[in-house]
């Protein structure tokens, strides 16, 4: 992360090195059928190649209220080349999209937001708004199905994406729907409805279901910041649970003495990326030391909710160590061990953003129950109302810091039920000893 507030640079590469060029310049079962839809399952093609996720029966829990679908995204080949496919669970029925007429875009996207920055130190941040929401309008199936669903009563869109192209679903543009739902304006997915991600649970029979239960997560704030991330006052003092932690291994010290009185685990450090999952490190702990040494009973015992507030900690990297077809994150670690609920970042993020979003989740959080699916959607909803309206009114330099702004707060991605709120709670105070007992 990087203390620099708007520059070019410093919201999604604050954590890398930078390209030398860029300057300071810059329950669904496969057997029921919608016959509506364009492609059912029993029409589509086999694909030239698969990878082991059976998206078909990946399904919804019936806990679920019947405006949440469920977008299965599976990697494939197409004429030898990287590809994905698309499988949307909605109303007990599961439509499949992988002919080639089906998705227009039978490659990797080239969205992926270190690709973004790029784009943007190139041709700036308004040329890079615009190619990321035309991108889609060429995607007529996708668009067909989330239109379908925004057409719904209290719409929710889970995302599993088994793919490393990272694409930024919650950055899909559609325009308003006026005869469907007349109280629909269009804008970007991640800003009007809420957009879940799930990622695979290596946890037994976990792996293959999305089971994500709703959890109301309650108690104080157990506390992990790297010193450098230390502010004067951050609001979250009168909430802590215990010491504040200011190592990794202090804090796996806590998570495997089983830590109580917790409801949000929030975690303020570096994330460093890269394809070498030796290299790909959270707080300076590589990736394979959190997911085969840390054990965590505490997330376990409490189901907490976390908030790993750090640069690409959900990015999903390749374990080329054992050969796996699908990526994996940090996110995917703090779940398998029980908590409630995680968000987690896709890129690089500044300081600064990362102050903001903490400090108002827990701001909103004091005050009752937070629904945290509907949190993130709100944050992402006012930068995208800056955004528009600093083009509007035709200032490119504020539009440019606006836009660069925007695209930092989709960000972040919120891992877990639609239906899971937190609410934190100052620790219980110790009882004052009565008479002249000595404590």
């Amino acid at each position: 992360m990087t203390t620099e507030p708007l520059s070019l640079r410093g919201r999604l590469y604050a954590d890398e090195t930078p390209p030398a060029e860029q300057t300071a310049n810059g329950a669904a079962h496969p057997d029921v059928r919608d016959h509506n839809a364009s492609y059912d399952l029993d029409d589509v093609e086999e694909p030239s190649e698969t990878q082991g996720f059976d998206p078909e029966n990946a399904g919804l829990s019936a806990e679920l209220p019947p405006g949440t679908a469920l977008l299965c995204v599976k990697n494939t080949t197409y004429a030898g080349r990287p590809s994905f496919e698309l499988y949307l669970h909605h109303r007990g029925r599961v439509r499949g999209a992988n002919r080639p007429t089906d998705l227009d875009q039978r490659r990797q996207p080239g969205l992926a937001p270190a690709r973004l920055v790029e784009l943007a130190a190139k041709s700036g941040w308004r040329a890079t708004y615009r190619r990321v929401k035309g991108w889609w309008r060429t995607e007529t199936v996708l668009a067909d199905w989330v239109d379908r669903l925004r057409a719904a009563e209290n719409p929710r869109l889970v995302v599993w994406d088994h793919t490393a192209h990272e694409i930024p679903w919650e950055l899909l543009y559609r325009q308003p729907l006026h005869e469907t739902s007349p109280a629909d304006t269009g804008g970007w997915i991640g800003a009007t409805l809420p957009v879940i991600r799930w990622t695979t649970v290596y946890d037994a029979s976990r792996a293959w279901r999305y089971d994500a239960r709703p959890r109301d997560c309650r108690g104080g704030v157990l506390v992990y910041e790297d010193p450098e991330f230390a502010v004067p006052a951050d609001g979250v003092r009168r909430h802590e649970v215990g010491e504040r932690s200011t190592t990794m291994r202090h804090l796996h010290a806590r998570l495997r003495e089983k830590e109580t009185g917790f409801g949000l685990l929030l975690m303020r450090c570096h994330g460093r990326y890269s394809e070498d999952v030796d290299e790909f490190t959270l707080g300076g702990v590589p990736f394979p030391e959190l997911d085969e040494d840390w054990r965590m009973p505490a997330l376990r015992a409490t189901g907490a909710a976390v908030l790993i507030n750090s640069c690409v900690s959900a990015r999903p990297v390749v374990d080329r160590r054992y050969n796996a077809a699908v990526p994996r994150n940090f996110a995917e670690i703090f779940l398998r061990w029980g908590a409630g609920a995680v968000i987690a970042t896709l890129a690089e993020i500044s300081k600064v953003h990362a102050h903001d979003f903490a400090a108002r989740l827990v701001r909103n959080a004091q005050r009752g129950p937070v629904n945290l699916a509907d949190a993130l959607t709100a944050h992402r909803a006012d930068y995208a109302r800056e955004a528009e309206q600093a083009i509007a009114e035709g200032d490119d330099r504020r539009s440019e810091a606006a836009i660069e702004a925007f695209f930092t707060s989709f960000m972040y991605a919120y891992f877990g039920h639609p239906g899971t709120t937190l609410a934190l709670q100052a620790p219980e105070e110790p009882e004052e000893p009565e008479g002249d007992e000595v404590p």
